[in-house]
């Protein structure tokens, strides 16, 4: 944003009264995001379909006010996995996504939480 408001201004402006002799040119600034939802993400080991143990990011999501959350997990392989849900006020999500490999061995990854389309929370997940 700095780059923004120089931009404007004349190079004698700002030396002779700084950024603070700046006009109003600045672009608005947006407000913090209003995120009120908790996440935890972690790594972990779960019972895949065909019942082997299978290495997995886990997520749990709990929201005091209703909020649309959506989770993305990119791996270092190239792949990547969305998965998305509405939560419900008092409620928690709780899901996950296995790894391309079955021990996670060199796929680590990271898994970004979205709440309401801005972040939450990002996690890398890195497996031995």
């Amino acid at each position: 944003m700095r780059a923004r408001i120089l931009a404007g201004m004349s190079l004698a402006a700002v030396v002779a009264g700084g950024v603070t002799a700046a006009p109003a040119i600045a672009a608005p600034v947006r407000a913090p995001a209003a995120t009120v939802c908790d996440a935890v993400v972690d790594g972990d080991e779960l019972y895949a379909p065909d019942g082997q143990l299978k290495a997995a990011a886990v997520w749990t999501v709990q929201c005091p006010e209703d909020r649309h959350v959506r989770v993305t997990v990119d791996y270092v392989t190239g792949e990547h996995a969305a998965e998305e849900a509405d939560v419900a006020a008092g409620e928690g999500w709780t899901s996950w996504d296995f790894s391309p490999t079955d021990d996670g061995s060199g796929v680590n990854s990271v898994v970004t939480v979205y709440e309401n389309g801005e972040q939450l929370t990002q996690v890398a997940l890195n497996w031995d």
